[in-house]
């Protein structure tokens, strides 16, 4: 009966709390996928299809931080309304709370794990090649008389455009020909050429500039391409993915490894903070189990950013290790003596 009431006070804390975070996620996710899209026409569907491969990046953050909350209030609420001091002088002991809890904090570490070794690389994967097989389409959304807009490495303005056929072009890029590059044209016309993105200009004028001088060339005809494809990472390239963590060249993968091993062990790393910032006697003293959780969590994500851009391989094991050991310290200082 204890276990069940455990439960359905945590659920009904977790799930709005949530429901919440995803739909703030969601909407921050979508303003995210108009910025990356913005010169490529894409339907409803394919803004659908590249949301579900996006969301598992938000989740993966969400999960753990909503779950640990939801755990430390719902216990919290429970004290403070004092159904916990019944418990206690029936001879519960704080400890029974984190056995109720472990089987369920486990299993939410292990989905985060999975997530985060598996899930993540692939979506990642996915959604970079989806777009990018959207501009190998050549369905690009370049607006007339707008300025900022940017297809590949080159800033585009134009005057006008009907089936695909640009008017009045103009081109900058700081990483062109040689070095920055300015190039205006009559017209224009977008085309894929095996997996190649051209721009075919006809009628215009190409400013080369150095620091000691501007080199102009008039053409007739000029081609601008550049490679929209990329190679897709499939399952059986996980190992190969995450192996790469060893070589001297790959500090991006190591961080990333040590921050999702990081992130799926908080959950569990930190159970024993859910008795110490949730129980307490509210006759002597006040609930601050929100600055608890905010507290922890922002000295926990901190260290891991400090430790996974710096020693990442040896931190990733030994601040959660570190972070258990202090929860459990402080939780027989503070808890198990008194309760």
């Amino acid at each position: 009966m204890l276990k069940r009431y455990l439960f359905t006070s945590f659920s009904q804390v977790f799930f709005p709390f949530f429901f919440v975070l995803l739909f703030i996620a969601s909407v921050v996710l979508l303003i995210d996928i108009a910025g990356r899209t913005y010169v490529v026409k894409m339907s409803f569907i394919d803004l659908g299809t590249l949301f579900v491969y996006l969301i598992p990046g938000n989740l993966f953050f969400i999960v753990p931080i909503t779950f640990f909350a939801a755990l430390v209030l719902s216990i919290s609420r429970l004290a403070y309304d004092y159904e916990l001091m019944v418990c206690f002088s029936l001879g519960v002991k704080p400890l029974a709370i984190v056995k109720y809890f472990f089987p369920i904090t486990l299993i939410v570490t292990s989905v985060l794990l999975i997530f985060s070794l598996v899930m993540l690389p692939l979506t990642h994967s996915a959604s970079k090649n989806f777009i990018a097989q959207k501009r190998a389409d050549i369905d690009v959304n370049i607006k007339p008389g707008e300025f900022g807009q940017k297809l590949g490495d080159w800033l585009v303005y134009v005057d006008s455009v009907k089936n695909r056929v640009y008017k009045n072009l103009i081109l900058f890029s700081e990483n062109g020909f040689e070095g920055d590059t300015f190039i205006v044209a009559q017209s224009g016309k977008t085309n894929n050429n095996q997996g190649l993105f051209e721009l075919d200009l006809q009628e215009g004028s190409a400013y080369f500039a150095s620091q000691k001088e501007i080199k102009r060339v008039d053409y007739h005809q000029m081609s601008v391409r550049q490679n929209v494809s990329e190679p897709q990472l499939k399952s059986y390239d996980l190992l190969e993915y995450w192996g790469e963590v060893l070589t001297p060249h790959s500090a991006s993968k190591a961080r990333k490894l040590a921050q999702a091993i990081m992130v799926s062990l908080f959950p569990l790393v930190s159970l024993f903070l859910v008795p110490l910032f949730g129980i307490a006697n509210p006759r002597f003293k006040s609930n601050m189990s929100y600055f608890y959780v905010i507290t922890s969590v922002a000295l926990y994500f901190i260290a891991m950013h400090i430790v996974s851009e710096h020693f990442p391989l040896t931190g990733m094991l030994t601040i959660p290790l570190l972070w258990f050991v202090a929860s459990f310290v402080l939780y027989r200082k503070f808890i198990a003596r008194f309760y």
